[in-house]
């Protein structure tokens, strides 16, 4: 495998205030160690805050604004956990449109811990297998999916992650997946 398998790849993490900074920041650091772009979009206003370690953490440069963000402009879509931006990305109208346009095309996505609750407000949990924080797993369960207590797992064009121990092996899993989906759209064109 080549040394930055992501090079000349846009990668979005989409994120709202109170996302859980250590799942931002450690996909984050291993996407750019693999090459690849990654850009912050929400519909935070030029920074979005982080929530680390039980209060508001740090707060993030915004790449692009949700009402702006288009499927295809990336190769991938990552969405940390955390409670409170979890609960604002459900509840916006732009982050649902973005996940299921990723969602529809086949295109990779990565859900962190608590992100995998999004797969239920958007109706595309029913029959997935996924993990995800112990926290959302009766409610992804209730909604017809297949909740393993692991830290990653791969279902086609969806990687979810139980929380931080799962991150490593879910951007392996998430890179081997963009570079595949590229090759496919290469060889369809």
């Amino acid at each position: 495998m080549q040394d930055k398998p992501l090079t000349g790849k846009n990668i979005a993490i989409m994120v709202a205030n109170g996302f859980d900074e250590v799942e931002f920041v450690e996909p984050q650091k291993q996407l750019l160690a693999a090459g690849a772009t990654v850009k912050a979009v929400s519909r935070a206003t030029g920074l979005v805050n982080g929530w680390y370690d039980g209060s508001w953490g740090h707060f993030f440069p915004v790449d692009a604004d949700l009402a702006d963000t288009l499927a295809v402009d990336y190769a991938g879509l990552v969405v940390p956990g955390g409670v409170r931006g979890v609960e604002k990305l459900a509840e916006d109208p732009h982050a649902q449109r973005v996940l299921k346009a990723f969602m529809r095309a086949g295109m990779p996505v990565a859900l962190i811990g608590d992100a995998t609750s999004l797969m239920i407000t958007i109706e595309d949990a029913k029959g997935r297998t996924v993990t995800s924080s112990a926290d959302t797993r009766e409610a992804l369960e209730a909604a017809g999916a297949s909740w393993e207590e692991v830290a990653s797992v791969t279902e086609g064009n969806l990687v979810t992650a139980s929380g931080t121990e799962g991150i490593a092996e879910m951007i392996q899993s998430f890179a081997a997946l963009i570079n595949a989906f590229e090759s496919n759209v290469t060889e369809a064109a």
